[in-house]
């Protein structure tokens, strides 16, 4: 099992909600957690390793069209490149 933590660029805006639902159909075998007052979320999935983990979720954002309103939270090549997009130093 792998936790993937995710975040909703808009902090839960109706389309941001919208996006989250669209991801969880696009991960029926998957656990997706509620989105927190700042968008933050976890996806949890069984793979063999983290990276598969993270390929399988990234092809659900692009199947489901949401990459307009969801990211990772971190990714191991762009450590904290979500920080760009949370209006906090």
């Amino acid at each position: 099992m792998a936790k993937i933590g995710m975040l909703l660029m808009h902090r839960n805006t109706p389309r941001d909600l919208e996006a989250h639902e669209q991801l969880a159909a696009a991960l029926p075998d998957a656990k997706v957690g509620d989105a927190d007052e700042l968008g933050v979320f976890e996806v949890e999935v069984d793979t063999e390793d983290q990276d598969a983990a993270l390929r399988r979720v990234w092809d659900a954002v692009t199947a489901s069209g949401t990459d307009d309103h969801i990211m990772f939270m971190e990714h191991p090549e762009l450590p904290e490149y979500w920080r760009q997009f949370s209006g906090t130093p």
